[in-house]
């Protein structure tokens, strides 16, 4: 780890030395230190307390019971090094332990005392613990029998009730339906009736303008007379139009709302939460709707899933190594990629026996600014993007196959489900947003910033309604060697690059926009928005409409980015409690 942190101030002194050569070379240096200053600054130097135990060599484990000394096979373990932890002989107290003199203890005269303490223990456990346990599973047994038939009942009443309603539904929808026959004969017999005074009116016209015209030509001065009399005693007023707006029928637009309460009121325990508020254990929460802005062809709808109280580890493995984006695989591995060292490597989700470290499956390394990666999701081929070159590739057959060359220089990316690549840029004058075809056409494009330096630091997709979900990061102060100069938040768009939701830790308790600053952004298979925070060293949830949820998992040390597998299992690269770095896989829905 100190050797990172080396390397971190000789490329930040490289890249200075480089910057003053030309404009080009300036653009490239800053986009090189907000990077390293991005990813870099979640592996700060160990205090000298951690120093310790990062620095000092892996001692060989000795097996459980056995006496020797896993170093010195000759020699019985006879000592307890504190500072270790672990039992050594007399030749490695005067060895590698030497430091550690303070910190032994003779095993004999902890013997007594861990004896009792292990007596203690197991007079607690027989006699408190294990009864109670027993009698909470008990108990438990016999509430589920008793809930199995309460719920059993309450779905039988649901599902009267919603006949009940049908059957309303249906009298009500008759009566208006014979409303309409009716008010349908009533208009068509005033319409019929206006027509024929109409045709009654016009036949009465046109005779009397006949005789006026016949008058006129050869009437004498008193058929004239008469012929005006009749004029003047006829009603040339039209029939009244019939008002035929007797009926009118409309859409109730709170329909979802009115039918609930024809249904009924299902009440829940204040233990159970809605998306959008915080949320406690079991929870049930209603997740994203379907109907998400900026979606359309999809009913409206909402899905319903449970939390586990806490966030589940299933995995733990040691990797030491830096790590800018992960992307987990559909089979439980995952692609790890390191910008600083341009390499991408392919890990299991198992670990090497007695070490605990991570197992390489594949490496590539690529011969220029590697700046991240994505997995297709429908071929499963793994994409990266590099800044120098402004170019995308496509993994092949284990060989990185250019692709196309864009006119930005590219900083994140993400492949869709549609076949088609999103890119994220990084520029000294705004930074933008690309959607192009897998063959380099432009379909989408939209400005995150239009002035100053900043990145699109992160880039997913969402799997149920095709929105995309960035993190932006701007240099609002100072230069981009600073972490603490940049203002991030994560902008949801829709599937053509429109704005939806720009979420800035609203809803996270004591959180201010300054004090948000979210690293990495993976939907979920519910929509959900997983968001790794690198200051506050958290994982938080928030719903695909920018709602906070619940905080997944808070880390002691420092935390690094995340990536999530098709069926909900987080992986986080952060620091353990022991100052190691290493992979977390963790559950958070209850199935």
């Amino acid at each position: 780890m100190l050797d990172k942190c080396v390397k971190f101030e000789e490329k930040s002194s490289r890249i200075e030395a480089a910057g003053a050569q030309t404009n080009f070379h300036r653009r490239r240096c800053i986009f090189e230190k907000i990077y390293i200053s991005l990813h870099y600054d979640y592996l700060p130097i160990m205090a000298s307390k951690y120093g310790r135990s990062i620095l000092r060599q892996q001692y060989p484990i000795r097996t459980k019971g056995n006496s020797r000394c896993p170093s010195h096979s000759d020699n019985d373990v006879i000592l307890q090094c504190q500072d270790c932890n672990i039992l050594i002989c007399v030749t490695c107290s005067i060895t590698s332990h030497k430091t550690h003199i303070d910190s032994f203890r003779e095993l004999s005269k902890i013997h007594n005392e861990q004896k009792s303490n292990l007596q203690a223990f197991v007079n607690q456990t027989d006699n408190e613990e294990i009864p109670k346990l027993k009698e909470e599973i008990m108990s438990s047994q016999r509430k589920l029998s008793t809930f199995e038939q309460k719920y059993k009942t309450i779905s039988e009443s649901i599902f009267k009730q919603r006949d009940r309603c049908k059957l309303e539904i249906d009298k009500i929808t008759e009566e208006y339906i014979a409303i309409c026959e009716n008010m349908e004969k009533a208009t068509s017999y005033l319409l019929q009736t206006h027509v024929s005074n109409l045709e009654e009116k016009l036949e009465a016209l046109e005779k009397i303008s006949s005789e006026c015209k016949q008058t006129l030509q050869t009437g004498t001065a008193v058929h004239v007379y008469d012929s005006v009399s009749e004029v003047h005693e006829m009603d040339l007023d039209f029939p009244p139009t019939p008002n035929i707006d007797m009926a009118e029928f409309t859409l109730n637009k709170d329909l979802q709302s009115l039918l609930k309460q024809a249904m009924g009121d299902m009440k829940i325990s204040p233990n159970l939460v809605k998306s959008g508020s915080r949320n406690s254990a079991q929870g049930l929460v209603t997740g994203p709707k379907f109907s998400n802005i900026g979606v359309s062809g999809r009913s409206s709808g909402t899905v319903l899933y449970r939390f586990l109280e806490s966030s589940t580890v299933i995995t733990q493995l040691l990797y030491q190594h830096g790590i800018t984006s992960i992307c987990p695989t559909p089979d439980g591995r995952a692609w790890l990629c390191n910008m600083h060292t341009n390499t991408v490597k392919l890990i299991s989700n198992k670990s090497r026996p007695l070490t605990k470290k991570a197992k390489v499956l594949q490496e590539i390394q690529h011969k220029s600014d590697l700046t991240d990666i994505s997995l297709d999701p429908t071929t499963g081929r793994l994409w990266f993007c590099c800044g120098d070159e402004r170019t995308i590739y496509e993994v092949s057959s284990s060989k990185p196959v250019s692709k196309y060359t864009i006119e930005e220089f590219p900083a994140s990316l993400c492949t869709t489900k549609e076949g088609q690549v999103v890119v994220g840029t990084w520029g000294t004058q705004g930074y933008n947003v690309l959607m192009y075809t897998a063959d380099g056409r432009v379909l989408h494009t939209t400005t995150v910033e239009s002035s100053g330096t900043g990145v699109v630091q992160s880039i997913t997709q969402c799997p149920v309604t095709g929105n995309i979900a960035v993190v932006s990061s701007k240099l609002f102060r100072g230069d981009g060697s600073d972490p603490d100069n940049f203002r991030r938040h994560v902008i949801v768009y829709n599937s053509t690059l429109q704005p939806l939701v720009h979420y800035r830790g609203e809803g996270i308790q004591a959180v201010t926009p300054d004090k948000f600053d979210p690293f990495t952004v993976t939907y979920d298979s519910k929509g959900n928005i997983v968001v790794g925070d690198i200051t506050r060293n958290t994982i938080e949830l928030i719903s695909g409409l920018g709602e906070y949820i619940k905080t997944l998992h808070t880390n002691k040390r420092d935390q690094g980015p995340v990536g999530i597998q098709n069926n909900d299992v987080l992986w986080s690269h952060l620091m353990f409690d022991s100052g190691k770095w290493g992979l977390k896989l963790l559950k958070y829905y209850n199935d």
